[in-house]
């Protein structure tokens, strides 16, 4: 099969709503959670899980927000502070909570998206069958 004889469309944008991009990512790290001055579980090289759900506007293209944008905020303001790190020495002073991480991870990505866009929900799992959600 050959594409070489499909041409541009005359309509690049099909409809004009607001859809939810869905995104996903996966960092490794240690941290220490704490349940009392005293008692604590450690974690190391720990797998954690997030998706994203941000409300964008389609462009005139038939695009939404790309997905390389949103990759690139996190690269560059996230994943320097989770991935292949000790928690409790990169984020901001917190008991290293699947509830704060997930939390942090909102505020970072809510600041640095686009206006035009709605940072709906972060999901964080920090197993496969258990995680919490932080929403707008």
């Amino acid at each position: 099969m050959s594409l070489e004889n499909v041409k541009p469309p005359e309509q690049f944008q099909y409809f004009n709503h607001q859809i939810v991009i869905n995104k996903h990512f996966e960092f490794t790290c240690h941290n220490r959670i704490f349940f009392s001055s005293t008692a604590f579980k450690d974690l190391k090289n720990h797998r954690y899980t997030f998706q994203l759900e941000i409300l964008s506007m389609v462009n005139g293209l038939g695009l939404a927000t790309d997905f390389h944008l949103i990759d690139q905020i996190y690269r560059e303001h996230i994943a320097l502070k989770l991935d292949n790190c000790v928690l409790n020495e990169t984020l901001p002073v917190m008991n290293t909570t699947a509830e704060n991480i997930a939390y942090w991870i909102f505020e970072q990505f809510n600041s640095h998206l686009p206006k035009e866009n709605t940072l709906l929900k972060v999901t964080l799992y920090e197993t496969e069958k258990q995680g919490v959600s932080v929403t707008k």
